[in-house]
């Protein structure tokens, strides 16, 4: 038993646990740490987003409304808008999946943001589209029309006649 450390009986016990009221603070200092890192954290990335916001050039009342309307990110807000759009307008067109450069040529041409999607899954482009919107024509028999090579001005002649597909 040479090698393991006695106690000397002569020597009082000293207390080497820490104490309860100091564990208890180091306890609540552990806790505000976990607490206000992360939040610090974030709070500095909002921060430095918010400054890329403000570098735009836009409004706080802009920003406000651009991410009220689930556009977050600055460079898409520029585009957005580039294209003539209004927050709750843009919306509209990125919910059906239409990016800003394309939305605003469809808007150009007369389209919703529906009726734009539906012309576009069907091979048209706006300045496709339109004349054959214009004569009266759904996406479905201009579609049908055109792959037999017939313009949209001649279709609405073959109607006029009673023909009613190619």
């Amino acid at each position: 038993m040479d090698g393991m450390m006695q106690r000397d009986k002569d020597q009082p016990i000293r207390e080497t646990a820490v104490r309860p009221w100091k564990a208890q603070c180091i306890l609540a200092v552990c806790l505000v740490l976990a607490f206000a890192v992360p939040y610090m954290a974030v709070k500095l990335f909002a921060l430095a987003k918010d400054r890329r916001w403000q570098r735009s050039g836009l409004s706080p009342y802009e920003i406000k409304g651009w991410r009220d309307n689930g556009i977050n990110e600055v460079e898409e807000a520029i585009r957005w808008r580039n294209s003539r759009f209004q927050p709750p307008g843009a919306k509209l067109w990125k919910d059906e999946g239409i990016e800003p450069e394309a939305a605003c040529r469809w808007n150009d041409q007369g389209f919703g943001p529906r009726e734009a999607k539906r012309w576009s899954e069907h091979g048209f482009t706006p300045e496709e589209a339109a004349p054959w919107r214009d004569e009266g024509f759904l996406y479905q028999d201009a579609k049908k029309w055109r792959s037999a090579g017939v313009s949209a001005v001649q279709a609405r002649e073959k109607r006029k006649k009673g023909i009613h597909s190619p």
